[in-house]
């Protein structure tokens, strides 16, 4: 119902509508309009515009049947009355035109709102096809505003009537588009209350009730969802003696069932999707893992939607998440025929906007650029259209946390999203977490015979088990280490223990090219609050053989629970490690051999001699104030201390002073180490 023909005149200033009370205005004013048979001409003219409509149609719409002989009298004086009121509106003189058989009312393009309203459908489809679902929301939802109640409806005309409800069924088929297009981007909860009014207008509406239960069913509203259709079995029991269509007892199985409920997702929106294949190349000397790789794959190939969909490897830099990762997706890629997705967030140094990686996953998945919306929410809810129904493998390496990724996840779970992290994504929902920690030695060896002969690591196989040690069994490192070696093919690899033996130019053994273990490794420092990193450096120049609460807390000079909460962000960097739970309800903390190398050689820059020195004092201080009193507390346990304790140790708190008291021997065993080296010079070095 378009326009047909051009004008010349210029009807931009008027404006028919009739989808709604039949309306018309010039300009800014509505015409008053008698309510007369001279309405329903104007109303069959303006459903026809640009059209010529017979004398002989309008007759009969006026009078149906009934029409007297004078009819076509009365018609022309009716068309004369309407030029008069449109030309008292300051309507263009000849905006209904006569011609041979009938009249034809002259509109510009943007004169009916009928045809607004096909228009914005038409965006609204164009969008879809771009896979831009938000923005044809907004064009459908744009459209139907346009309809102000029924059409017409105050027109006592069989013909009208016809034209009303031509138009009253096309705005339920629309919004019928617009809600499977709103429930596909996880829209549920919002729609249930307009559906369910729907529902009650429309009862017999089968499609409407499936998406109210739909809608339901995704809310977590099962019953309400099953309640919706016994109802509507009843009113067609009752009403047509009619049982519900297959479609619809097809939907109900699945909510008794708890499964997945059919995308409603238009298809003619997948016709435009890409299909990306975007996985790094996989490692072809990728060695060991058996049971991590096992596992992995075990959770990307399940298709059971109770468990969770986001997957996580979480370790330090160079243990090798990547190439775990990477491993495993290749594995399973054909388990995900709807695209791989990857992208580095390079969280461990500068994190990247979540909005820029949508864009490239959205142009990935062949949204073009001028349909993604230019803020973060706009493109994350068309992500999640784009990708709902689909079956996606996103790997997300190097995330910075949780916060980072959420605006990236897809919106059901026919996908699955992998991420590899240094900080603990743990306290995440819904997310599977596995730690990956260095190679074992056998392995490690394994992988530096790939890498640099099988023969030459045979010829020494004790001095290729020290090289991995002193790699500290990181993949990363030991493929610096092999690089070094391969570009001296004579070095016997007993002369390359002996150097990497020498902490001070070990980091520097281990670091060529791209392979850079002393950046890798203490990375996320970067992002540590000054003071966590602070005591970072201080813990690593103290002689510990491992570190507890109450010691963190004398090199900071702080109290025991604001040193634990330091040392659990230290934990959650990966740049410190918890290696036990000591014999008094704490836990206890080491370093990896190659992080404290790393963080000794930034605390000697970062660091002045004054502050690394008076933190020591600080630790000497308490050492030897709690070792008495845990000697005494063995000897005499009720008498206790005639030297009170030093304010550094009230600092701490008196947590620890009633552990000693009360478990002397258990501390001072665990302790013994640390007295033997706090007796050795600071450690200070320039690597």
């Amino acid at each position: 119902m378009g326009p047909e023909c051009n004008t010349e005149t210029d009807e931009g200033d008027v404006f028919f509508r009739i989808l709604g009370p039949f309306q018309v205005s010039v300009g800014n004013t509505v015409v008053k309009l008698a309510k007369n048979r001279q309405l329903t001409v104007l109303a069959l003219l303006a459903t026809e515009a640009n059209k010529i409509v017979s004398v002989g149609r309008i007759i009969d719409a006026v009078w149906g049947d009934s029409s007297p002989i004078t009819a076509d009298k009365q018609i022309q004086t009716c068309v004369w009355r309407l030029r008069s009121v449109f030309e008292a509106a300051g309507a263009p003189a000849n905006i209904i035109e006569t011609t041979q058989g009938g009249y034809r009312l002259r509109l510009g393009e943007s004169g009916l709102d009928a045809w607004l309203f096909e228009r914005a459908v038409a965006r609204g489809r164009s969008r879809v096809e771009d896979g831009d679902l938000g923005g044809a929301a907004e064009e459908y939802r744009a459209a139907l505003s346009l309809f102000r109640g029924q059409p017409l409806a105050e027109l006592d005309s069989a013909v009208i009537e016809a034209v009303a409800t031509y138009w009253a069924e096309r705005r339920l088929s629309v919004l019928e588009e617009c809600l499977d297009l709103e429930l596909a981007m996880g829209r549920h909860r919002e729609l249930v209350g307009e559906l369910r009014l729907l529902v009650e207008e429309h009862p017999l509406r089968e499609h409407l009730r499936a998406k109210l239960m739909t809608a339901l069913y995704l809310s977590d509203r099962r019953a309400d969802a099953l309640a919706v259709y016994r109802a509507g079995r009843t009113a067609l029991v009752n009403n047509l003696g009619l049982d519900p269509c297959a479609r619809l007892q097809d939907l109900h199985r699945r909510i008794i069932a708890g499964q997945p409920v059919p995308s409603p997702f238009p298809q003619r929106a997948r016709h435009a999707a890409k299909i990306p294949a975007q996985l790094p190349a996989g490692v072809g000397d990728f060695t060991g893992r058996l049971d991590q790789v096992e596992w992995l794959c075990r959770e990307l190939n399940q298709d059971r939607t109770d468990r969770p969909r986001v997957i996580a490897l979480v370790g330090r830099g160079g243990v090798g998440k990547t190439a775990l990762a990477v491993h495993a997706a290749h594995k399973v890629r054909d388990h995900y025929p709807d695209g791989q997705i990857h992208a580095n967030l390079r969280g461990s140094t500068e994190p990247r906007q979540a909005a820029d990686v949508l864009a490239e996953f959205l142009h990935a998945l062949g949204v073009p650029q001028r349909s993604v919306p230019p803020d973060l929410s706009g493109r994350a809810t068309l992500f999640r259209s784009v990708s709902a129904g689909r079956r996606l493998l996103i790997l997300l390496d190097d995330v910075a946390d949780y916060e980072q990724i959420e605006p990236l996840l897809p919106g059901d779970r026919g996908s699955v999203v992998l991420c590899t992290s240094q900080p603990s994504m743990i306290q995440a929902p819904g997310v599977a977490m596995r730690r990956v920690d260095g190679l074992t030695t056998a392995e490690g060896v394994q992988l530096l015979a790939q890498l640099v002969g099988a023969e030459r690591v045979a010829q020494e196989p004790e001095s290729a088990r020290l090289v991995v040690e002193r790699c500290g069994h990181l993949p990363l490192a030991i493929r610096a280490a092999a690089a070094r070696l391969n570009a001296r093919p004579a070095y016997r690899l007993d002369r390359f223990v002996d150097r990497l033996s020498d902490e001070d130019r070990r980091i520097t053994e281990l670091t060529y090219g791209s392979l850079d273990t002393g950046a890798r490794l203490v990375a996320s420092a970067e992002r540590l609050p000054d003071v966590a990193r602070t005591l970072w450096l201080l813990l690593s120049v103290m002689n510990l053989t491992h570190v507890s609460a109450w010691a963190a807390a004398a090199v900071a000079d702080l109290s025991e629970d604001e040193a634990q909460r330091l040392l659990d962000l230290l934990v959650d960097h990966q740049v410190l490690d918890v290696v036990s739970e000591d014999g008094l309800g704490g836990s206890r903390y080491e370093f990896h051999s190659l992080v404290r190398i790393r963080a000794r050689a930034l605390a000697t820059a970062e660091l002045d001699a004054t502050t690394r020195a008076k933190a020591r004092d600080r630790l000497l201080d308490v050492f030897s104030w709690l070792e008495e009193h845990a000697r005494v507390a063995l000897r005499s346990p009720r008498n206790g201390l005639t030297r009170p304790a030093p304010a550094s140790v009230l600092r701490i708190g008196r947590t620890i002073i009633r552990d000693i008291t009360q478990y002397a021997d258990v501390w001072l065993a665990q302790e013994r180490p640390n007295l033997a080296e706090l007796r050795e010079p600071l450690v200070a070095t320039s690597v």
